[in-house]
């Protein structure tokens, strides 16, 4: 059953909200008795009542749990979600910020922020793997970082810019999480500081489309650009060419 799924790798809060939608939805039934059509429905119910992209989103995560049913031998028959026909999301403009734009948001940003974003402009990291970040995957002789969980489930290593290198050597004591903040702290001064900076509706996310956006105009290395950024193919990755 639905139900019986134990997924701990969804560490995102978002991720979790919407397992529990789907175990609400089909719980009580089994894995076989779910059929392509059920999915549908339920598909064009979510893309209704919000969007097109937050349905792919839930379509994505049944896929999933399909999937690892499959390779824990509890699951033996075809994945529903395949015949599934998804809504195609609009292509949104990439939006990064400018040299003077990053100065002045670093410059009122909350000193326990300040680091967080410091790390997310020099390395393109996601705000998960910033917070989960630990000491031992930080490796301050070689100037690498090492992703062990990411979106895409592959591990990955980052170099470490000079900048946040100077930074975390600061740091007098380097054991367990590298930032020491929770997520709704983050938050509350994130929010805080891109008031402050004049960046209405400036998401997170979006300074990692600041690194890869300034990486790619002065490297033009696309192919390194994928590789720090995790993507599986170079599709996405040339959006920022």
């Amino acid at each position: 059953k639905f139900s019986t799924l134990h997924m701990q790798h969804l560490r995102s809060n978002a991720w979790r909200y919407m397992l529990a939608h789907i175990v609400k939805r089909f719980g009580p039934r089994r894995l076989g008795d779910i059929t392509g059509a059920d999915i549908q429905k339920y598909y064009n119910e979510i893309a209704a009542n919000t969007s097109d992209s937050t349905a792919n989103r839930y379509l994505t995560l049944l896929r999933l749990l399909y999937n690892k049913a499959r390779s824990w031998g509890d699951y033996y028959g075809e994945n529903p979600c395949a015949s599934v026909t998804k809504k195609r999301e609009p292509n949104h403009r990439l939006r990064f910020l400018t040299q003077e734009e990053m100065k002045v948001l670093l410059s009122v940003a909350h000193p326990r922020l300040r680091p967080i974003l410091v790390c997310a402009l020099l390395t393109g990291m996601r705000r998960g793997e910033i917070l989960n970040l630990k000491w031992e995957d930080v490796d301050l002789e070689r100037n690498t970082i090492h992703i062990l969980v990411s979106k895409s489930g592959k591990q990955r290593r980052i170099p470490l810019a000079s900048k946040l290198k100077e930074l975390l050597d600061l740091e007098p004591v380097k054991k367990g999480y590298v930032f020491k903040l929770a997520l709704i702290m983050l938050r509350r001064y994130y929010d805080k500081a891109i008031t402050q900076a004049n960046l209405p509706g400036f998401r997170f996310h979006d300074l990692r489309h600041t690194f890869a956006s300034h990486y790619a105009m002065n490297t033009h290395d696309m192919a390194s650009l994928q590789i720090i950024l995790g993507h599986s193919t170079p599709t996405l990755t040339m959006r920022y060419a």
